[in-house]
């Protein structure tokens, strides 16, 4: 059965990166159209925002080797 999430969204370059509520954690997803990186569970909201920027700044530092874009003004919208 299918349920709405209640979360966060946020766009960094072409990755959208994803923050949602499911029961007492967040679950957070960053995917562009050739890949998709989903992170560890949190328990806060501001926890899973701050592992999102660093999910994205790492994968930027590690696999694509170059500087990550820029992650402190990010525009979290509400999802739905």
């Amino acid at each position: 059965m299918f349920r709405p999430l209640s979360g966060f969204k946020a766009r960094v370059g072409e990755f959208s990166l994803v923050v949602v509520s499911e029961f007492d954690e967040w679950r957070v997803v960053a995917h562009s159209p050739d890949v998709i990186l989903q992170g560890q569970r949190q328990f806060k909201d501001t926890k899973a925002k701050e592992h999102a920027c660093l999910l994205i700044k790492n994968y930027y530092e590690e696999i694509r080797k170059e500087a990550a874009p820029d992650l402190i003004q990010l525009d979290w919208q509400p999802t739905g």
